[in-house]
């Protein structure tokens, strides 16, 4: 008897694990497939008009390779890649839905307002926050790609990116 209850509690953990797996799986896609359209963020559309988020980032993951190899040349060990290039997007794609969750979870509240003004407004449009849960990628889409642009391009940090310029588009290959 309770050898068959364990069994159940397997197979149901296991159903679980594999419907994980096709969640993020599908979440993949539909980034992959976004990321080859041209990018939601305005500034960057103002700069660089239909560039595409993977021409952007190809755009600036060439420049910080070129600042890794400077910086390896005056005795540092380069770093951008590893952080700009590697774990940010990873870090990204597993955060972004929790914030967006907690965005609908505290939507038209005070605390809500503080978040718009501490972030500057970057936060996704509250017609795609309040949007049925199958909506849902579409506002994990827009705060990711509002993310990285944030984090890569306005923030700058250690790792020289680039300003972004109308050639940026017909520059780089879309992979």
């Amino acid at each position: 008897m309770i050898g068959k209850l364990f069994g159940l509690i397997g197979k149901l953990i296991g159903m679980a694990l594999m419907a994980a797996v096709v969640g993020v799986l599908a979440l993949a896609g539909y980034f992959y497939y976004k990321s080859g359209e041209p990018m939601q963020v305005a500034e960057a559309q103002r700069i660089a008009p239909g560039i595409t988020f993977r021409e952007y980032w190809r755009y600036q993951y060439d420049a910080w390779k070129e600042s890794d190899a400077k910086s390896v040349l005056s005795g540092d060990n380069g770093g951008c890649i590893p952080v700009y290039g590697i774990f940010n997007p990873l870090a990204g794609f597993i955060l972004v839905p929790l914030e967006v969750n907690h965005y609908r979870a505290i939507l038209g509240t005070p605390a809500f307002a503080q978040y718009v003004e501490y972030l500057n407004g970057n936060v996704p449009p509250n017609v795609l926050l309040s949007a049925p849960w199958w909506k849902l990628p579409e506002a994990y889409w827009w705060q990711y790609e509002n993310a990285i642009w944030l984090n890569s391009y306005q923030l700058g940090g250690t790792c020289h990116t680039r300003p972004l310029t109308p050639s940026a588009h017909s520059q780089t290959d879309n992979p």
